[in-house]
């Protein structure tokens, strides 16, 4: 009991899994600005409930009637509900709120900020990015409510379709939040509607004086560092589109004047293929929004930045429904220990390294990269495999290294941990160093614990010349960490500490924008 008096507002994952990820997201974004929060499932929520002032809800599509009667109750003894992504009339009802439907977007980047018309809740930005696809459509209903905020499109241009709605009952939102980018304005606008229900424990005053002093604090301390030459200065595309879709010269401008000096482009993985492939099915980016490979190598010309084509090799990511089960009907998807069917590939099979080889053989002959990024180059750590799990990949990789002729680059996105890789995930990347397989490899180092990251580092750098191969991945915007831009210099001074070639910082959006290579920028880079 003594728990939930101390909280101010508690995080309700409808479903494990995607949504519990989101609501996850909500308490980081929230801590951030010293707002403690829990994440609990709709099984405990009466009790968790009980003394709750803010409640945030889901993945809530089809509540239950036994959820509705606690949803209702708390209503009535005033608690304020903050609804993501729900078609249920009944809580619509509830909620003051008139559902329209589920809709997708019509034309690429429909839906791609959204603007704050009202000057509502106090300290709400005044717009915020982010790219949706679906949206389950709603109004507020008349007399119960208004419209915060509207979705613009990527040229600005205002749908006039509700993003945000706040009625007596809370706050309702036509989509969810998503870790693409902005979390910075995002963890604001949530903190100013915790501020809105229960001012002690936000203000955003106090939270706006606190905010630019330690901007102050890290611009003094960034503008201290000192670059190093020759160094590699790496960005991940996890999207494959750039900083803003569409326009690929506007992202490289922006690359070019943070000196970054290599860019790996999520271009193709076993189940996409944003160019016009004739090996790996292509995608819906590729369809709506054209060649993405061909117009990021066109952009980057001028610029000195080297264009990596990024696959993503045992893993079927992003691959259609449709395309799963011709995966499987060949018999090429992994199953986990419990005999469950993955997105994982299977190493050992044939066919499968050939069909990855050949995206890398075509993907040569048709375009001027730099490089090639191999990523999942690893098995499922849930999935059954054979003792000699690690000889399949690194004949893998060698066969790679073969196809990629010097001058192109082959480098791996790698696990940090080495050589614990070797048994849980057949990845002995140690061994392709030796081999000269690779030219580079990009450890993921992904933590915001610095003496865990250094750990990663000191292990990567004990022998020279592999230190000179390696690149060490800064998890800006990972799943396992989230940095600010003091973190990330230090971690990028740790890896210089150790004599690694250089950093690769995931991932590019507009938190990296906005929030850390302004301060890379102001000295070590």
């Amino acid at each position: 009991m003594l728990k939930a008096l101390l909280l101010a507002v508690t995080v309700i994952s409808h479903e494990p899994g995607y949504y519990t990820s989101l609501a996850n997201h909500i308490q980081r974004w929230l801590k951030g600005h010293e707002i403690v929060s829990q994440v609990t499932t709709p099984k405990t929520m009466e009790a968790d409930l009980k003394n709750e002032k803010v409640c945030f809800l889901v993945g809530f599509n089809e509540p239950t009637a036994a959820e509705m009667k606690v949803l209702e109750a708390y209503n009535k003894r005033g608690g304020k509900l903050i609804v993501f992504y729900s078609a249920s009339p009944a809580l619509a009802r509830l909620m003051g709120v008139k559902p329209l439907g589920y809709a997708t977007a019509k034309y690429p980047g429909q839906w791609s900020r959204m603007d704050f018309k009202v000057n509502f809740p106090d300290g709400a930005p005044s717009s915020i990015l982010q790219t949706s696809t679906v949206l389950q459509r709603a109004v507020p209903l008349e007399g119960k409510g208004k419209v915060l905020a509207t979705w613009c499109d990527r040229t600005g241009k205002s749908t006039g379709e509700p993003a945000w709605i706040s009625t007596a009952g809370g706050y309702w939102m036509t989509h969810v939040m998503l870790a693409d980018g902005d979390e910075q304005l995002k963890a604001q606008l949530l903190a100013a509607i915790v501020g809105s229900i229960d001012p002690s424990k936000w203000n955003y005053k106090q939270a706006k004086a606190k905010s630019e002093a330690e901007k102050v604090a890290i611009r003094r301390y960034a503008v201290t560092q000192i670059p190093r030459k020759g160094e590699i200065h790496a960005v991940w595309d996890h999207t494959g589109c750039g900083l803003y879709p569409g326009n690929w010269p506007k992202t490289m401008k922006i690359l070019q004047e943070a000196r970054v000096t290599d860019l790996f482009v999520n271009v193709a993985g076993a189940g996409f293929a944003h160019y016009p492939s004739e090996v790996l099915p292509r995608s819906k980016i590729y369809t709506q929004e054209g060649d993405q490979l061909k117009a990021c190598i066109e952009a980057a010309k001028g610029t000195g930045i080297r264009v990596h084509a990024w696959i993503l090799c045992f893993n079927a990511t992003r691959a259609t429904p449709d395309r799963l089960a011709i995966l499987e009907k060949r018999g090429w998807r992994l199953k986990d220990s419990s005999g469950k069917l993955t997105e994982y590939l299977d190493p050992s099979n044939s066919e499968v390294r050939k069909y990855i080889l050949d995206a890398v053989v075509e993907i040569q002959s048709k375009y001027q990269v730099q490089g090639i990024h191999l990523d999942f180059v690893r098995w499922y750590e849930r999935s059954v495999r054979p003792k000699n799990a690690a000889a399949y990949i690194s004949s893998f990789v060698a066969e790679a290294r073969r196809h990629v002729k010097r001058p192109r680059w082959l480098t791996t996105a790698v696990l940090g941990k080495y050589p614990t890789c070797i048994a849980s995930v057949g990845q002995d990347w140690d061994s392709w160093l030796n081999s000269n397989s690779v030219d580079y490899v990009v450890p993921m180092n992904y933590s915001e614990d610095i003496a865990k990251y250094e750990s990663f580092v000191a292990q990567q750098g004990m022998i020279k010349k592999h230190a000179q191969k390696t690149i060490s991945g800064i998890g800006v915007t990972a799943n396992e960490s989230r940095l600010d831009a003091k973190q990330v210099i230090d971690q990028i001074k740790i890896a210089r500490k150790y004599d690694l070639a250089g950093e690769a910082l995931f991932d590019l959006d507009t938190t990296l924008e906005k929030n850390i290579l302004p301060y890379l920028m102001l000295g070590i880079w």
